[in-house]
């Protein structure tokens, strides 16, 4: 099972006047384990007024550059963004657990595709890495980008991108949209809705079909953006995305203090090559909340079914998961569940943290 390492800030900086750029120092002996594929997230801990705080936050830096970089948006009344902006300098500590996530490319030099990108704030986080990796390492490759936001003022690595176009100026489009700024050309404002994402796709990739796509951003938009690419012909397995945040009514799993079962089922963990074994209730708590009232800690960050540090195999029984935005359909087929969702069905549980 992956823990938390002790990284030291090695640099923070304004992105924008509402986001910071976070650089991570990862000593050598450690670079195999923090070894990361392009739009994968760190989660990241620290301890604030005495209680632990976990996050998730998606590498921006080009697959296989040091040191690790994060972009943070300060969310208003957000208790970690808020803390990296105004407390956190270089020279301090986080904890931060090794890169994970299925929101990802895999470049190969022997590919000629044309990629394309829809992102919406701070969504451009791991498609700026998947952008960067792609481009170098695949030289025949093509990818077109339609990013939203309010305002240009708000708009994270936007010098980043301009710098890659300055790169590959034939390999790469940038389309920005903006939704309170006027733009000379209609179509580059608004927001991305079905009828952006048909007219943007229409415009700036008529002549090709795009073999690949990436979208990130919140979960309105995915579902819309997601949807519309499937309509227009891309195959489902070609369009991948990741949410950022937890989406609104998703039906989590119910907190600690909402145990209402009487009858119970003995969960086993198997971490490490070790085992640790566990009563808890049927129903009304889930494995990852019941786990750490038994005082096992398993591993976890979003507890909203998106970010997928939970995803555990069930080895033996049966478990019920109330949400899934973290699995490709693939990993539940095989059996993998996200452990901060899920419920026990039967009377034993036997989960394998060490199965990837």
């Amino acid at each position: 099972m992956k823990q938390f390492h002790s990284l030291v800030v090695a640099d923070k900086r304004p992105e924008t006047s509402d986001s910071v750029r976070i650089s991570l120092n990862v000593p050598d002996g450690l670079r195999e384990v923090f070894a990361f594929q392009a739009g994968q997230h760190l989660p990241i801990q620290v301890e604030l007024d005495g209680k632990k705080l976990r996050r998730t936050y998606s590498i921006c830096s080009r697959q296989g550059e040091w040191p690790l970089q994060i972009g943070v948006r300060v969310q208003p009344g957000g208790q970690f963004s808020e803390f990296a902006a105004s407390k956190l300098n270089a020279g301090d500590r986080l904890d931060v657990m090794p890169p994970n996530g299925q929101f990802h490319a895999l470049p190969d030099a022997n590919n000629e595709k044309q990629y394309i990108g829809f992102a919406a704030g701070s969504g451009i986080t791991p498609i700026l890495s998947i952008i960067t990796s792609l481009l170098l390492e695949e030289p025949r490759s093509r990818f077109a980008l339609f990013y939203g936001n309010r305002t240009q003022r708000t708009t994270m690595f936007i010098d980043d991108l301009f710098a890659l176009k300055n790169l590959y100026p034939e390999r790469l489009q940038l389309h920005f949209l903006f939704s309170r700024e006027e733009q000379e050309f209609d179509i580059a404002s608004g927001r991305l809705d079905d009828a952006k994402v048909r007219e943007l796709v229409d415009r700036f990739c008529s002549g090709s079909s795009p073999d690949e796509a990436f979208v990130c951003g919140p979960d309105t938009m995915i579902k819309v953006v997601t949807a519309t690419l499937l309509d227009l012909g891309m195959d489902a397995e070609s369009v991948h995305a990741e949410r950022f945040g937890v989406p609104r009514n998703s039906g989590a799993a119910a907190p600690v203090s909402a145990v209402a079962s009487t009858d119970t089922t003995t969960v086993t963990v198997v971490m490490d090559g070790h085992s640790k074994s566990f009563q808890m209730p049927r129903d009304g708590i889930n494995i990852v909340d019941a786990a750490a009232v038994q005082g096992v800690d398993l591993p976890y960050s979003c507890k909203g079914g998106v970010c997928a540090t939970c995803r555990t195999h069930v080895q033996k029984g049966e478990v019920e998961m109330a949400t899934n935005y973290g699995l490709e359909p693939w990993e539940v087929e095989k059996g993998f569940v996200l452990a901060c969702q899920s419920t026990p069905v039967s009377d034993e549980i036997l989960l394998d943290y060490d199965k990837t």
